[in-house]
């Protein structure tokens, strides 16, 4: 991928902007990974302040990561996803085009090289009853979770939850929604 000064100039870390304060005022992070990101709040600011607008105006993914062709974007959310949806949906779409304004890489680039994570926080998000029916688990035992997660892993098949698996094909190549610790298993392997 091309160098481009405005994504340069937003780096971090996924352990930074994982950062969540909203709990009791306390610092938490949704993972230890310090991975180098392109920090993407700071980069819409940039660029909406470029075009003399507030920030305000669009909404936007915490981070993406770029390497070679394929650009993943990532969104971190520590709390109840229930009224969250239409929010992250937002970040999405505007990101979606901001980044394409930027780099020139529109929508086909990423159907065929563009991946969307949803970090979540599985103690505030349990699988709900339409999910457990959508996966056969029958129950909210913990364990079948893991079991049926496990065999879901084994067939390369994902679990998309939260209603954005709609986004797969339409918008992304890949789509996954993970808890903290599967997030962990995945940045580990792609770093």
């Amino acid at each position: 991928m091309r160098e481009f000064d405005i994504l340069k100039e937003c780096a971090s870390n996924l352990k930074e902007l994982s950062k969540d304060t909203s709990i009791s005022g306390r610092e938490c992070y949704m993972t230890e990974s310090t991975e180098q990101v392109i920090d993407f709040d700071k980069v819409k600011t940039r660029y909406l302040n470029s075009l003399e607008l507030s920030e305000e105006n669009a909404s936007s993914v915490d981070g993406i990561i770029c390497k070679d062709d394929d650009v993943i974007f990532i969104e971190f959310k520590n709390g109840n996803m229930r009224n969250e949806k239409r929010k992250v949906k937002d970040k999405i779409r505007d990101s979606l085009l901001i980044f394409g304004d930027i780099t020139g890489m529109g929508i086909a680039h990423m159907r065929e090289y563009g991946t969307f994570i949803l970090v979540y926080n599985e103690d505030k998000n349990p699988l709900t009853d339409q999910e457990k029916r959508a996966r056969r688990d029958g129950e909210s035992s913990p364990s079948l979770v893991k079991i049926a997660r496990y065999f879901s892993d084994k067939a390369e098949e994902e679990f998309i939850r939260f209603d954005l698996e709609r986004f797969k094909k339409l918008y992304f190549k890949k789509v996954y929604t993970y808890s903290k610790e599967r997030f962990e298993r995945y940045i580990s392997n792609i770093t």
